[in-house]
């Protein structure tokens, strides 16, 4: 394997991101609420005074996975 470990790591994460956004999008275009509904829990870290959540929603997976797929299909 070519890629070094934290470049599929920063990749799958900003799948992550892209998918989510792009299910937000789409669901708000559309008038559904299927890709952008969270699973039941989610991760959360709470600092002093910030508090960061992060849920998973099918449109993140999906985007994760096409994600990991180019990054397949390239290296």
């Amino acid at each position: 394997m070519k890629e070094k470990i934290s470049t599929i790591f920063l990749s799958a994460l900003l799948g992550l991101f892209l998918g989510a956004v792009l299910g937000s999008i789409i669901d708000n275009l559309f008038g559904i609420n299927i890709l952008s509904k969270t699973f039941h829990s989610s991760l959360a870290l709470e600092f002093y005074i910030i508090k960061i959540e992060i849920g998973l929603t099918p449109a993140s997976l999906v985007g994760m996975v096409v994600t990991s797929y180019f990054m397949i299909r390239k290296g």
